[in-house]
């Protein structure tokens, strides 16, 4: 797989984050990027329902998240939105929420073959082994080029070194998970905000000469460091809390 924008069928190397735009684009006024291609909202085999304790907290430098991923399950999803993926102008990146190789070969089997969806994001469960989760990323394998989600927190050299012999597979740097505790309550989620830019510029750095394409998708506010990070060895962008902003 080249690295190049290009290459991944991106007319632009800007995208949007998964969970930031929900299944289909979204106008967004003022915004600064032309997209590459619409990423969706991150979707499980079967229906899931928001976290208990959902919830965001804001702290200087950005804001905490966490939702559980609430959807309706793949199968919702792709009746309800195929149709209008198939007209998009841009192609689509399925974002999917794997547990077993059995959901994500079944998942995958759904996907290939709609029109215009033309790669796989693989979001993991944290603390899995580094055995499970190269079964899990290798069931995922097939006619679709496949994104491996890291958290920046989750970075392993380990199981990137093993990615190019795979196949089509590249990585999404993402959101790290933390923890904050306010008014009595700790509540636990995805870090987003500027202040994780040097860390993510840290984590492209140490994936260069990996021999797969990384895509830098945190701590993105700002062309300038869109730029900055592409220059650095990014193959394209994704933007999550400065969609927002729009």
């Amino acid at each position: 797989m080249d690295d190049s924008p290009v290459e991944l069928g991106l007319s632009s190397p800007w995208m949007n984050a998964a969970g930031f735009m929900g299944y289909l684009p979204q106008h967004l006024a003022g915004q600064a990027f032309t997209p590459g291609a619409f990423v969706t909202n991150p979707v499980s085999l079967l229906p899931r329902s928001p976290a208990h304790n959902h919830g965001v907290v804001a702290y200087p430098g950005g804001f905490l998240l966490h939702t559980g991923h609430p959807n309706p399950g793949l199968k919702s999803v792709i009746k309800s939105y195929a149709h209008k993926w198939r007209n998009l102008v841009m192609p689509v990146w399925v974002y999917l929420m794997v547990t077993t190789t059995y959901d994500c070969q079944q998942m995958v089997l759904e996907l290939e073959g709609l029109e215009n969806v033309t790669a796989l994001e693989l979001g993991l469960p944290p603390g899995m082994s580094l055995k499970k989760q190269v079964e899990i990323i290798q069931s995922a394998v097939g006619e679709l080029p496949v994104f491996v989600s890291l958290p920046l927190d989750e970075v392993d050299r380990n199981l990137v070194d093993q990615l190019p012999a795979l196949g089509e597979v590249g990585v999404v740097l993402t959101a790290p998970r933390g923890v904050i505790k306010k008014d009595g309550r700790t509540l636990s989620g995805r870090l987003f905000g500027p202040s994780l830019y040097p860390q993510m510029m840290t984590a492209l750095s140490r994936l260069r000469g990996a021999g797969l394409p990384v895509v830098a998708a945190c701590g993105i506010f700002s062309i300038e460091q869109g730029q900055g990070a592409l220059s650095s060895g990014a193959s394209a962008i994704q933007v999550d809390g400065w969609c927002w902003q729009f």
